[in-house]
């Protein structure tokens, strides 16, 4: 796409800037594009609801988003929105309940942990908070009823991207603070490739979800098609883009599927509890 002068129109794609790594993978994204005559920039936010402001006013054709900001749009602009694409390592995420290897919960579920001081991560992170809440009530056991629940918000805007929720109630379920904590399965995967899981196990698991998404809007003029096509042709065995796409945990990019965001548009429908500071029944620990 062209602009007026013949020149190719700039595609700007947003992201968040949760860890410093993010500018380490757009600067080399940034560069490999160019080289194939694709004119892309990108802007960083610190949190995801600027980002999806800024996408929605126009500042930016495409937004590298969580789950819950794809769901954010789809909510604000009425679902005139669409993904785009997405990682492989993007759909059929989960997350764990966990707890010492000598827990009741092993056998019991969620029963076993009745009454008992259950960690979760940032009120904003889809893996650590919202879907393992839903799926609990789904199941019929309330977090902020029958569990003695402890969440931490550390670093809210970032949709629990950053996992330092995750792994400091671990840390505190080691302590013996905690009777379990949830955590995503990636989170889990890194305590165990650590070699870090020694006497824990998981109680529970959730159903699976998908995770980010390439978000546009529906009248946006972008060329996206040329950015996707572009995009699916990466190839983690590239020299080049070999080092920002393993700090982007995608070893290739696939189409969107959005069956893996159902439970969440619904979680979000029925004000799952986004935010707890209304909430009694839920400490907040800031240690």
């Amino acid at each position: 796409m062209s602009g007026q002068d013949g020149r190719p129109t700039v595609y700007r794609v947003g992201a968040v800037a949760y860890k410093a790594q993010v500018v380490t993978i757009w600067e080399a994204f940034r560069r490999w594009f160019r080289e194939r005559a694709f004119p892309l920039e990108y802007a960083l936010f610190s949190t995801y609801d600027e980002q999806v402001a800024a996408l929605q006013a126009g500042w930016i054709d495409v937004a590298w988003n969580t789950n819950l900001a794809y769901v954010a749009t789809v909510r604000a602009t009425d679902g005139r929105c669409r993904a785009i694409a997405m990682r492989d390592t993007d759909r059929n995420w989960t997350s764990h309940l966990i707890v010492p290897a000598d827990s009741a919960a092993i056998s019991l579920g969620l029963e076993g942990l009745r009454g008992r001081r259950v960690g979760f991560g940032d009120s904003d992170s889809p893996q650590a908070w919202i879907l393992p809440a839903y799926a609990m009530r789904q199941a019929g056991f309330d977090p902020l009823i029958d569990f003695r629940g402890e969440r931490r918000d550390q670093d809210i805007g970032k949709h629990g991207d950053t996992g330092g929720a995750e792994f400091v109630q671990l840390e505190r379920l080691r302590a013996g603070e905690l009777d379990g904590c949830v955590v995503s399965d990636p989170t889990w995967t890194a305590v165990r490739d650590a070699g870090a899981d020694a006497g824990l196990a998981i109680a529970w698991t959730s159903p699976p979800f998908h995770h980010c998404n390439f978000t546009a809007l529906l009248e946006s003029g972008g060329d996206h098609d040329g950015f996707v096509s572009l995009l699916m042709s990466m190839d983690e065995d590239d020299p080049q883009i070999r080092e920002p796409m393993r700090l982007e945990y995608v070893h290739r990019w696939v189409a969107p599927d959005l069956s893996g965001y159902v439970d969440l548009l619904e979680a979000v429908r029925l004000n799952a509890e986004l935010s707890m500071a209304d909430q009694p029944a839920f400490v907040h620990s800031r240690r």
